[in-house]
């Protein structure tokens, strides 16, 4: 069951509870419904003193993630939002409509999907007049008090790889945050590949700065939808 492990804002530290990914590399193209009930798996993640006090201010904090054995690099932004969960995980289970919110996302196709997992082809529009595509497998997994949505890059075949990136996966995670709040996780691994003109640097870079975008949007979003609930901190 997904809680909050800790959350009292004179306390030294915050924890949420977090999935773990799913193992980079994983190429399975199937979205059928797995035979039993998937369920989340939990591990405490936390937030400094001062990562709390910003995070309960309406801020948006973000942070690289080490991951030295990788390639890529991961960043997260953490934030809060305030409404009813269900009325988020419709905004980020509706693959169809990312373009309407999701920094460079041009258009999305959704090629398969089930209750809990689809294929959704995404293209983007980066700067630099650079377009990039690739293929990912959301799958949703659901809580007492939360849900994630982790995706992984998946082969498309008919795409080379000056068009893609070499690898890209992450997650949603959000969990009630006391009454009528929400704390929201967008976790995102990336590694471009090879960039024109030496420019990988500056590609990394704008992927960091996106991150908080991508909360702000959201809240922008769910404020259109389901009317005004956090004003923007962006």
């Amino acid at each position: 069951m997904l809680r909050l492990v800790a959350a009292a804002l004179g306390g030294v530290s915050a924890f949420l509870v977090l999935a773990g990914l799913p193992a980079r590399g994983t190429e399975r193209m199937s979205v059928s419904p797995p035979s039993q009930e998937t369920r989340l798996q939990l591990e405490a993640v936390s937030l400094s003193a001062i990562e709390q006090a910003h995070v309960e201010n309406g801020r948006i904090v973000l942070r690289e993630v080490p991951e030295p054995d990788l390639r890529g690099r991961t960043f997260e932004a953490v934030g809060i939002l305030e409404g009813a969960l269900e009325d988020v995980l419709e905004i980020l289970a509706d693959y169809r409509h990312y373009d309407e919110f999701m920094p460079r996302v041009e258009r999305t196709v959704v090629t398969d999907e089930s209750e809990t997992v689809a294929l959704v082809e995404e293209h983007l529009k980066l700067p630099l007049g650079v377009h990039k595509r690739y293929r990912l497998r959301y799958t949703l997994r659901r809580g007492a008090d939360g849900f994630r949505v982790d995706w992984i890059k998946v082969a498309w075949p008919e795409v080379p790889l000056s068009q893609t990136v070499v690898d890209t996966s992450g997650f949603w995670q959000v969990a009630r945050f006391g009454e009528g709040r929400l704390l929201a996780v967008y976790h995102v691994y990336t590694d471009p590949g090879r960039v024109p003109l030496g420019m990988k640097g500056l590609a990394l870079s704008l992927s960091k700065r996106e991150l908080p975008k991508v909360l702000e949007r959201l809240r922008r979003r769910h404020a259109e939808i389901f009317g005004p609930r956090i004003k923007d901190t962006g």
